[in-house]
């Protein structure tokens, strides 16, 4: 069983790149990392596909995120689903647009 620190419920999130996504609040940008999976950065190679295929799945769309840890630059790590998509990491890493994580997600992710 994986502990959840809190759940958040967000709305008019934005992708950041392929594994990071933004929520726009009054005076701060409150940025989560999706835990378990690894995606090019944005000038990567295949970077603007996976922040283009991780928009597509959380746009117009309300997202339930578990926080699961906090990162060593402060960021949650969290696991996000929407009505539609029970887990977006394992979406991403389905679309070949990021790839499981091992270190971190145990290997949840290598059969998406």
């Amino acid at each position: 069983m994986i502990l959840s620190l809190a759940t958040i419920i967000i709305t008019g999130a934005v992708a950041i790149d392929g594994d990071t996504i933004r929520l726009d609040s009054p005076g701060k940008n409150l940025r989560l990392r999706i835990g378990g999976i690894n995606a090019p950065e944005i000038k990567e190679s295949g970077g603007a596909e996976a922040s283009r295929a991780l928009s597509r799945l959380v746009a117009d769309e309300t997202l339930r995120c578990d926080v699961r840890d906090v990162d060593h630059y402060g960021m949650p790590v969290v696991h996000c689903a929407t009505e539609r998509i029970p887990d977006i990491a394992c979406e991403m890493v389905r679309q070949s647009h990021a790839r499981d994580w091992p270190r971190y997600s145990k290997g949840a992710y290598a059969d998406c």
